[in-house]
């Protein structure tokens, strides 16, 4: 466990920084050609960062590889996009706390078909893991556009799974090594497919610099969190990685609202603070 904690802290890092930009990153566009332009900079700046590590990994990549790096793509595709349009209509912490529910699906599944062993304490972390996430839904009000955000953030909590799923699948295979060019080839097919969207439906787009900072930047921690995110779920459980991952990072984002945007202290902020704890010492017994 104690080698992972490097690894960990980056994920929840990047992950956390992903959360507190994204939303710059929805209101960023005004139309089709605007979200499509900044879809295509945000993969395009993650599948930079990829292949500056798996530049030779993509190149050798095994067929394998190939097909796995393409069903993540669209999967990141999917849960971005899906996210992004959440994120357009909805408030952040709603969005983000639901989207984390993803982890969920890896985690049962990794019961099944991994045959990891889901102890009393980590079925207890889980349960508690959940209710974190549904008092941080409460924490603010979600009338914004009548709802109308929560078809689209449903579908990119699914689709955060899947990747969680693929994550495990591809370390779990005989072509672990090859990490680096499978997340190249997943983030180098979104950028391409985003491009080509963005190509259909980019008419009459207006070229901002300023608005290109939020994506750009968004990219870059997206890419960064799922290189170790994918290395950690081949080290770690996943009863134990994916809730203790995104347990941490909804209480590093808490965490930084607090101080970059000056959030008050609630209560409720200070129990599920005291939670989150709580879960982490759950997993480590």
């Amino acid at each position: 466990m104690t080698e992972n904690i490097p690894y960990l802290l980056l994920s929840v890092s990047l992950s956390s920084g992903r959360n507190l930009i994204s939303k710059k990153t929805a209101v960023s566009y005004s139309g089709k050609a605007q979200f499509f332009f900044s879809q295509t900079l945000l993969f395009g700046c993650a599948a930079v960062l990829m292949l500056i590590f798996g530049i030779t990994d993509l190149i050798n990549a095994s067929s394998v590889t190939r097909v796995f790096g393409g069903i993540y793509g669209i999967l990141l595709l999917i849960s971005q996009w899906m996210f992004t349009l959440a994120l357009k209509n909805g408030t952040a912490s709603v969005c983000t706390v639901i989207y984390s529910l993803g982890f969920i699906i890896p985690t049962l599944v990794g019961t099944y078909f991994w045959n990891e062993d889901l102890t009393i304490f980590s079925f207890l972390g889980i349960l508690v893991a959940v209710l974190i996430i549904l008092l941080s839904a409460k924490k603010e009000k979600t009338e914004t556009a009548h709802g109308i955000f929560i078809p689209f953030i449903l579908v990119a909590m699914t689709a955060s799974g899947g990747l969680g799923i693929m994550q495990k699948v591809q370390q779990s295979s005989a072509f672990a090594e090859e990490k680096e060019g499978f997340l190249a080839i997943a983030f180098f097919f979104a950028f391409i497919f985003s491009l080509v969207a963005f190509l259909i439906f980019g008419k009459g787009f207006r070229f901002s610099f300023k608005a290109c900072i939020p994506p750009a930047l968004t990219g870059a921690c997206f890419g960064g969190a799922n290189l170790f995110n994918t290395i950690l779920a081949g080290r770690m459980s996943s009863a134990v990685f994916f809730p203790l991952q995104n347990v941490s990072v909804i209480l590093l984002t808490a965490v930084l609202s607090l101080l970059i945007f000056r959030e008050r202290l609630t209560l409720r902020t200070g129990i599920i603070l005291l939670l989150g704890i709580g879960v982490i010492i759950l997993f480590s017994l």
